[in-house]
């Protein structure tokens, strides 16, 4: 079956919202201008003004009225997109202007959303939040900068892109895994068996991706051969006999051993010798370069040594 969509306009000139649009009506907002180019052409480049009356006719228009002459509005004027209760309409019960949108356009069972439309439900609907959460940095940017309400829309619309393709990502990182990586079961502390992932990847989401499989350790090879190891903290695991070895071998590789006491190769940070690797012990992380330290040379071990050295070694 093909799916027919109906132009509801034929241009969209203008976004109609409310005066300091909450964190709910600025992504309802970024979902028509992503996604909704479909039903109301031009409103990707649709400009936002902002309407302090409020009410269920807007300069004696209703939304209906207006959306036929290229303004759509949001979170205002009783309209499609607004769930508050009018004098002749009754409030839309569970939702708001965002999940509003999104199943309109179809797109509120997308996974890469999903996220970003439970929070934007839950501050708008419950009123609650962490003070540092998006919406109550919403409003307070509103609150400091009360006449710049385009910027903050630009703020939060930045926030929820970055959100947007984080969750991509994440999505592409576990199909990546399932297509791409060795994964095992080795032994490991105390009798228990542990999931190790291995894979050659530039995706910035892959522990996160793999912790969320339940693996205990994962190593991540980019495209440059810097090698990262992570392990889940919740395992509880000690990587500090797979950093002895690491950085011993590491030294072997390039012929000459400066470090090589065990206490010393175990310790935080880096050692001498082996500079290419940094153990960051709170995390039980042992990373050869990171996003914070691109420059650092990769390392000479190949992957598959390192590998092993990893099944050997987490057991101590």
């Amino acid at each position: 079956m093909v799916l027919t969509i109906k132009k509801l306009c034929d241009i969209v000139y203008v976004i109609v919202t409310h005066m300091r649009p909450h964190f709910d009506e600025i992504f309802a907002i970024w979902m028509l201008k992503k996604f909704g180019e479909a039903y109301f052409p031009g409103i990707k480049e649709a400009k936002i003004s902002f309407e302090g009356a409020g009410g269920e006719d807007l300069r004696g228009f209703s939304a209906e009225k207006l959306e036929k002459k290229g303004v759509v509005c949001v979170g205002i004027g009783r309209g499609r997109f607004d769930e508050h209760p009018g004098i002749q309409t009754a409030k839309k019960e569970g939702e708001c202007a965002s999940s509003l949108v999104a199943k309109f356009l179809g797109i509120d069972k997308d996974p890469a959303l999903s996220q970003i439309l439970r929070f934007a439900v839950k501050s708008d609907l419950k009123a609650v939040g962490s003070p540092f959460d998006w919406a109550q940095g919403v409003k307070k940017m509103h609150q400091a900068y009360p006449n710049h309400r385009t910027k903050v829309i630009n703020w939060a619309t930045m926030l929820i892109e970055a959100e947007y393709y984080v969750q991509q990502e994440f999505l592409y990182a576990l199909s990546e895994i399932e297509e791409n990586a060795i994964k095992e079961e080795i032994p490991g502390p105390r009798g228990r068996m542990l999931n190790l992932v291995t894979i050659q990847s530039d995706n910035e989401s892959i522990s996160k991706a793999a912790r969320s499989t339940n693996a205990a350790i994962v190593i991540q090879q980019s495209s440059d051969r810097h090698v990262l190891i992570f392990t889940d903290n919740k395992k509880r695991l000690k990587i500090n006999k797979i950093a002895e070895e690491i950085r011993f071998r590491e030294q072997e590789a390039k012929g000459r051993i400066v470090t090589q006491d065990p206490i010393a190769l175990q310790a935080e940070g880096t050692v001498a010798g082996a500079e290419e690797w940094f153990y960051h012990q709170e995390g039980q992380m042992l990373l050869n370069g990171s996003l914070s330290c691109p420059d650092r040379l990769p390392t000479n071990l190949a992957l598959e040594q390192i590998r092993e050295i990893v099944k050997s070694e987490i057991y101590w």
